[in-house]
């Protein structure tokens, strides 16, 4: 049996969209800073070293540019490199943003499942190098206390056969009883973007 909880990939490109921003945000901040200290340094430069006229040479005629008209020259073509740095740098803060956004959600719905009571809860990341040692260990840590939570439903069951009147055993039993222990996993999956029973 399989329960799908699906979320539209393209619609919901932003899993957590206030960490995306700030990551977003940070990228082309940065890709801005150092875009402007570029042309601050190219224009410095150009004012302190080329003070006299230059000569340039354009279809055989001479004609006498001063400092300013190179500028000019120089600012669109600074001003278009600056403009694609900053899309590409949105273009990999958005794909950067989503690299730890999905596993942040991932870990939420798999923490979410076993706050409900679903201890044969499963993560696993598409992001192998990155992420596989902490899945390994979120799994081993869910695994353990199902285990742990077998052992203790055991011993209720003991407790309960040698004394069916024990008011511990029913209290024990109560607690138990909203937690799933089965061996069916239920694995946290975003590789179609849902969460899913198998």
């Amino acid at each position: 049996m399989t329960e799908k909880f699906t979320r539209k990939p393209i619609s919901n490109f932003f899993i957590k969209k206030s960490l995306q921003i700030r990551l977003i945000a940070k990228i082309v901040i940065a890709a801005l800073a150092s875009t402007l200290l570029t042309a601050a340094c190219l224009i410095i430069v150009y004012y302190l070293k080329y003070q006299t006229v230059v000569v340039y040479q354009l279809d055989k005629l001479t004609q006498e540019l001063s400092r300013e008209h190179i500028v000019f020259l120089i600012l669109p073509t600074l001003l278009m490199s600056s403009i694609v740095s900053l899309v590409l740098s949105f273009g990999v803060g958005l794909y950067s943003s989503r690299k730890y956004a999905v596993p942040i959600y991932k870990l939420e719905q798999w923490a979410s499942l076993l706050q409900k009571g679903k201890m044969s809860a499963m993560l696993r990341f598409r992001e192998k190098e990155e992420m596989k040692e902490l899945s390994d260990k979120c799994n081993l840590l869910a695994s353990e206390l199902r285990l742990r939570f077998i052992d203790i439903q055991k011993e209720v069951e003991m407790l309960k056969q040698s004394d069916p009147s024990s008011p511990i055993a029913a209290r024990m039993e109560k607690a138990l009883s909203g937690l799933e222990l089965g061996n069916d996993a239920i694995e946290v999956n975003t590789t179609f973007y849902a969460v899913e029973k198998t």
